[in-house]
């Protein structure tokens, strides 16, 4: 493919070479340009990083105990994952759906449930599947409960509406130990949540 500069000959005057800057310019003039009024804006995939290979190696020491109501770090949620957004939020460029067969997910087996629980915030990919390893290396399996959830059962301000939220409770190891190895494997904030309504679970979130 000839450079854009030796189709357009200007008599008289000598091409010289763009910088990548020059071309990137260029290059959105054109789709300035070219574009209609009332266009939609260009669709680009989101991307998914690979995972380190040491994906299974926690990031913090395990705590001694996590008893149930207990939360790390002992500070708000908001303070530490920080509040949603949704104004930046951006659904197509900020969620991925995982596959993982380590891991047990309830919409797979709720058949009254229209919610996804595969789709989360990509941040909350890495330590999700590290996770995963670190509870089969115990014998155990993880069940995601619930992940992204933009309207319904959560607070207007929940992490769940941005998918930076995972509800967690686990076959062959207890809450407790669960709740351990959430911090280990890197979340930002973990919450063994005991509500008076019943399902004690493990609810882990992450910053953006």
């Amino acid at each position: 493919m000839r450079p854009i500069a030796s189709s357009l000959p200007s008599p008289g005057r000598v091409a010289l070479p763009l910088s990548t800057a020059g071309w990137t310019l260029l290059a959105l003039a054109l789709i300035m340009v070219t574009r209609r009024p009332g266009d939609a804006p260009p669709i680009l995939p989101a991307p998914v990083a690979s995972l380190p290979d040491n994906i299974g190696n926690p990031v913090r020491p395990m705590p001694a105990r996590f008893p149930p109501g207990s939360h790390l770090p002992r500070m708000p949620e908001k303070l530490v994952s920080g509040p949603i957004r949704l104004e930046s939020f951006s659904p197509q460029y900020d969620l991925i759906r995982l596959e993982d067969s380590r891991i047990w997910w309830e919409s797979d087996h709720d058949s009254n449930d229209v919610e996804d629980d595969h789709i989360i915030h990509r941040s909350l990919r890495e330590p999700l599947e590290r996770l995963a390893e670190l509870v089969a290396r115990r014998g155990g399996r993880l069940k995601v409960q619930d992940a992204y959830r933009p309207v319904g059962v959560h607070s207007s301000g929940s992490l769940h509406k941005e998918g930076r939220a995972v509800d967690l409770t686990c076959d062959g190891i207890s809450l407790e130990e669960l709740a351990r190895l959430c911090w280990a494997a890197g979340f930002d904030w973990v919450y063994y949540e005991t509500p008076r309504r019943g399902g004690a679970h493990v609810h882990c979130s992450v910053r953006r």
